[in-house]
């Protein structure tokens, strides 16, 4: 399978400026990604798609393909797959044809090339349209999830379903970011990666965190710092 592995980088961030780029344990975060994905040796190239120069010189000295794209596709409300889509068709157009888009988030650094490796591997084997990583999630979080209403008071957000003690509860997981993978043509037309035919891999809570703010930064950095 011609597989292609896009790695999205803008460099804006409302919640953490800068954070693609942001020094991580001794190397710039999206060094984590372009890494694992060259390492996996499932790849010729790991594109980074991005509308920074600066991102882009990075990428390319830790080994990546960079590719500059229109700015309107790194926007905040943009999702990650946009920028994806764009060098797809981009690709296309120069005569290459990818049957598989592998999208892997740089906020994701803790995925080890191995989690690529099982993820593909389950994407082939599986015959998926869509695959996602996943970690568990303790089920009783959903027996109590409320939700608040206009006139201030609470309802149960999934009413009695999940209102049993944790024995009976059936295992439930969340997305994690950290690995999404969809047939190109089938992510056109749902417009995410979460359409019928859906596949998942389950990685552990210790390499799924997904960066968002300074928190889930330093919890990486110290992880990485003991791992080594």
């Amino acid at each position: 399978m011609n597989i292609l592995c896009t790695i999205p980088a803008r460099l804006g961030s409302q919640r953490l400026p800068r954070k693609n780029l942001l020094s991580l344990a001794g190397k710039p975060m999206i060094a984590y990604s372009i890494e694992a994905a060259l390492h996996s040796g499932l790849f010729d190239k790991a594109y980074v798609c991005t509308e920074s120069s600066e991102i882009a010189d990075i990428a390319q000295n830790f080994g990546a393909e960079p590719v500059l794209v229109p700015a309107e596709l790194c926007g905040e409300l943009v999702p990650s797959h946009a920028p994806c889509q764009w060098l797809v068709n981009h690709l296309r157009e120069g005569g290459e044809h990818p049957e598989a888009l592998v999208c892997l988030q740089p906020s994701s650094p803790l995925r080890t090339l191995e989690d690529i490796q099982n993820s593909v591997a389950a994407f082939q084997h599986g015959n998926y349209d869509f695959l996602v990583s996943v970690t568990s999630v303790d089920p009783h979080y959903f027996h109590w999830v409320v939700t608040r209403r206009e006139d201030g008071t609470a309802g149960m957000y999934f009413g009695d379903t999940f209102l049993k003690e944790r024995p009976l509860l059936p295992p439930v997981f969340r997305p994690n970011g950290s690995i999404k993978i969809a047939k190109p043509d089938r992510l056109r037309e749902v417009g995410h990666f979460f359409g019928p035919n859906l596949g998942v891999v389950e990685t552990p809570e210790e390499r799924s965190v997904h960066v968002k703010n300074e928190f889930d930064f330093r919890l990486c950095e110290n992880l990485l710092r003991e791992a080594r």
